[in-house]
């Protein structure tokens, strides 16, 4: 797949599309066929989403008979008009389409009771939302809810948000327990953590990977890798066992999200090159971080433009 969206890049408009439909789906599944029925919520915006419309259903003098997924994107706007602001156009816009189209797919999708067994509800319905989830952050989109406001925190202070996400959680879950039983708010527990598994092995952004390269294009390989990420190399000298001569093997330590433009950096210069990605526990010293790649993309972009500019 990475290989025909480098080589045809017209797939990547189909891919982003398809993606977007897979994960809407995936959103009206799990909210109105497991979680829903199973008087179970979901994590982040879209549970408080579930809240708004219990209370506008049966809290009210009058009830309001509203969809989730209409609150869901109703409340989303906020966060929108902040990822516009902090977070870019583009991210944004891909964001905005994301929960429209989920928002859609979760009012055209009836709730139906598939099991009365809450722990099945559970699971299958934060599988299901993990599946739909992931792939969105894998590849630089976002579902919208929590996770801009967590981003935008990040991107100012550097901080780690996971207590943010962790406090607002639990407050669905003391809802969760008001409003229904503990038990149910057990089960909401079990459904959040098996969402956030699923993201977790599908999207593993910040994990550091060590990557060793073996090639005999090793200045092309270096330049091509150059020109795609903001990384050092290591050249070592190595000797083949086998073919009994000298070698070059290049070291880079990247991030998860970068794995897709390293690998197609090396195949686009040596396709036979030998790849081996090794996890790394941690890394020390200088690394940088996503927010200071994108600002040394933006110099780049500014000094290419000025040098286009004397040239003409």
């Amino acid at each position: 797949m990475n290989r025909l969206l480098v080589k045809y890049p017209a797939l990547n408009y189909v891919f982003t599309v398809l993606l977007i439909l897979f994960s809407s789906l995936c959103f009206g599944v799990s909210l109105n066929l497991f979680l829903i029925p199973g008087h179970i919520y979901s994590g982040g915006l879209i549970g408080f989403a579930q809240l708004v419309t219990y209370a506008l259903e049966n809290l009210l003098p009058q009830p309001i008979m509203v969809q989730t997924g209409t609150i869901y994107f109703l409340m989303n706007i906020p966060v929108i008009i902040l990822s516009w602001v902090q977070l870019g156009r583009k991210f944004t816009l891909l964001t905005l389409v994301v929960v429209a189209v989920s928002s859609l797919a979760s009012n055209i999708i009836p709730i139906t009771q598939i099991s009365s067994e809450p722990l099945l509800n559970a699971i299958v319905g934060g599988v299901i939302a993990g599946v739909g989830i992931g792939p969105l952050i894998r590849y630089g989109m976002s579902s919208g809810g929590l996770d801009i406001v967590s981003m935008v925190i990040h991107r100012k202070t550097g901080m780690n948000v996971g207590s943010l996400n962790f406090m607002m959680n639990m407050i669905i879950i003391g809802f969760s327990a008001a409003i229904y039983s503990l038990e149910l708010a057990l089960f909401t527990l079990i459904s959040m953590f098996v969402t956030s598994y699923m993201i977790n092995i599908i999207h593993t952004n910040e994990e550091r990977l060590t990557v060793f390269i073996v090639t005999s294009e090793v200045n092309p390989v270096v330049q091509s890798i150059y020109a795609n990420l903001h990384r050092g190399i290591t050249i070592l000298d190595a000797y083949g066992g086998y073919s009994n001569s000298t070698r070059k093997v290049l070291m880079v330590v990247i991030n998860r999200y970068e794995l897709f433009d390293l690998e197609m950096a090396v195949e686009e210069v040596d396709p036979k090159a030998f790849v081996n990605i090794i996890k790394s526990i941690r890394v020390n010293g200088h690394f940088l971080t996503r927010q200071q790649q994108e600002r040394m993309d933006k110099m780049k972009a500014g000094m290419t433009d000025s040098r286009k500019f004397y040239e003409s």
